[in-house]
C-alpha cells in the first residue's frame, strides 16, 4: 500500500468508493432515508470536487486502485476518512489515520477535530480523540446525528 496526495483524476474514483461504502456500511447504524442521503454527496461532481481538493486529502492505493482517502484542512478539521467497502477492518483507515496525525505533527497543528459518524466514531476513539459534544445536522431534508471529536498533539 501507498500513500499520496489526492489528485483531480482521482475525483470519479473518489467518488465512486465514497458512495459504495455510504450504502454498504451506513445500513448498520442508520435509516434507508438517512443512508440515501449520505451517499447522495458523491454524485454532485462540483462539491464533491472541492471536498476533496479543499484541503490535504491522502489517498491509499495498491496495484489494483484506490483502497481509501483521508482528508485534513490547515486548521486540524479531519474532513474525511474512507475506506472502500472490501477493505474495510484491514487496518488502511488507521494507516490513513496515522498520516492525519503524521501531518498534523510536521505542520505544527495543535488541535485536530472532526464530526464523527456512528461508523467511523471507533477509529477516532482508537487514535485519542474524544468527544465533546453532539450535533443533529440537516442534509437534504435528512437529519443526522454526529459526534463532535477533536485531539490535541504534543507539539516538542
Amino acid at each position: 500500500m501507498t500513500i499520496r496526495m489526492a489528485q483531480e483524476s482521482d475525483i470519479p474514483e473518489l467518488a465512486q468508493l465514497y458512495q459504495e461504502t455510504a450504502l454498504a456500511i451506513a445500513p448498520h447504524c442508520y435509516s434507508a432515508e438517512q443512508t440515501h442521503s449520505w451517499a447522495s454527496f458523491a454524485t454532485d461532481n462540483v462539491r464533491f470536487g472541492e471536498f476533496i481538493l479543499s484541503g490535504k486529502t491522502f489517498v491509499a492505493t495498491d496495484e489494483t486502485r484506490i483502497l481509501g482517502f483521508a482528508g485534513i484542512a490547515d486548521n486540524g478539521h479531519i474532513t474525511s476518512v474512507y475506506v472502500r467497502r472490501d477493505r474495510i477492518h484491514q487496518g488502511i483507515g488507521s494507516t490513513l489515520m496515522q498520516t492525519l496525525l503524521d501531518y498534523a505533527k510536521n505542520h505544527r497543528i495543535e488541535r485536530l477535530y472532526a464530526e464523527a459518524s456512528e461508523f467511523s466514531l471507533g477509529l477516532f476513539k482508537k487514535y485519542g480523540f474524544h468527544v465533546y459534544d453532539t450535533e443533529i445536522v440537516e442534509r437534504q431534508g435528512v437529519e443526522f446525528k454526529r459526534y463532535l471529536v477533536e485531539r490535541f498533539t504534543l507539539i516538542p
